[in-house]
């Protein structure tokens, strides 16, 4: 049975998606059409993949995997809470945006629901990394070269381990003796 919070949590994803949904709909036939240049687009797309940045990212939403440089810097330091991790959205928001606009959304019956499963099984999802990973990620993320998330990882030469997240929450709290066994590559 679900918590309070987890029902409202899930109330306020399903309204956000809404609203997602029928910003990119209401907006659609400006942006298919010969008034909207490739600059006005591209500004469509930041606004609505920032309205999707901001969609919550519940603990679920992470993909069990965190780079090897991050566990290593939290193996490494004396401060392990002073280590930043930045959650990384595996998919680009502005791809995301431009996904949605090029969607034939007279097809969809219920267009919150179509942003909500897109946003659960693919936008929403993240990896953690740490913030200078994620800089270098930038570049391989840019829509005229983006391929997929695996793609930008490999490009940015950011290597990925599987770290469950009660692991990686027992190292972000100091268990060093945890983050060596993770990177050793041993199961935890």
């Amino acid at each position: 049975m679900l918590t309070r919070d987890e029902v409202d949590r899930k109330q306020r994803l399903m309204e956000r998606a809404d609203v997602v949904a029928h910003t990119v709909k209401s907006l659609k036939a400006f942006y298919d059409s010969e008034d909207c240049n490739e600059n006005k687009k591209r500004t469509l797309e930041t606004m609505v993949g920032a309205a999707i940045f901001y969609l919550p990212q519940p603990k679920e939403f992470y993909t069990g995997k965190t780079s090897l440089k991050a566990i290593e810097a939290l193996e490494n330091s004396e401060n392990s809470i002073g280590v930043k991790l930045t959650k990384e959205h595996r998919y680009p928001r502005k791809i995301a945006a431009k996904e949605l606009f090029e969607l034939n959304w007279i097809n969809v019956k219920e267009p919150y629901k179509e942003v909500l499963d897109r946003y659960t099984s693919k936008y929403g999802l993240y990896n953690y990394v740490l913030p200078t990973e994620n800089k270098r990620l930038t570049p391989y993320q840019k829509a005229d070269i983006f391929i997929d998330p695996n793609h930008s990882y490999e490009q940015a030469g950011i290597t990925l381990l599987n770290v469950p997240y009660e692991v990686l929450q027992r190292i972000r709290k100091g268990d060093r003796k945890l983050a060596n066994t993770v990177l050793s590559g041993q199961t935890c």
